[in-house]
């Protein structure tokens, strides 16, 4: 299911409405991140997609591929977005604000038999000489997860580099990860 604009504008506004301290204290230069989302698909048709987020300097490179079944349908996608210095503040401020900054892992496994819906999720990032590294697995039916911490702040995180991306390139969307 694709998030709709709505849908995208309200984490946004919530994101913009959260308190972000003063985050000039660090060097942009000294701040890297890499999230990568896959949702996949096990079955007789099994099949995933992989979208990797990466900021480094004042660029975001959004790629996106396909594996599995029918995956020769869909070609590879990489596009390069201009990051402002307010994009890399905001994006800090997020990491902090939302203690996305450390190493923490969820992992919930499917009990269902057959068809099964999954997502990874994970975030790599670096700031001043500190480094971090969140992994979420889960079944894409695990609605406890939505109401962890460590999820929503990853979920804000990802809404504002779509928020980024979507100044230029409308068209490409972020599906929910949890039904």
């Amino acid at each position: 299911m694709k998030v709709s604009l709505f849908k995208l504008a309200l984490l946004t506004s919530l994101a913009a409405a959260c308190p972000i301290n003063a985050h000039a204290t660090f060097p942009q230069n000294e701040f890297s991140l890499d999230v990568t989302v896959t949702t996949s698909e096990h079955s007789r048709d099994s099949n995933s997609v992989t979208t990797n987020l990466r900021v480094s300097g004042h660029t975001l490179v959004y790629e996106e591929t396909y594996h599995g079944a029918h995956a020769n349908r869909q070609k590879p996608v990489k596009k390069e977005y201009k990051l402002t210095n307010d994009d890399l503040d905001r994006l800090i401020g997020l990491l902090q604000d939302k203690s996305l900054l450390t190493t923490k892992t969820i992992s919930k496994s499917s009990e269902e038999k057959g068809l099964t819906r999954d997502f990874e999720l994970s975030i790599a990032s670096k700031l001043a000489g500190k480094e971090g590294v969140i992994s979420i697995k889960a079944p894409r039916t695990a609605i406890e997860v939505k109401s962890d911490p460590l999820y929503q702040g990853s979920i804000f995180l990802i809404a504002e580099l779509y928020r980024i991306i979507n100044r230029t390139d409308p068209d490409v969307t972020f599906s929910d990860l949890i039904d």
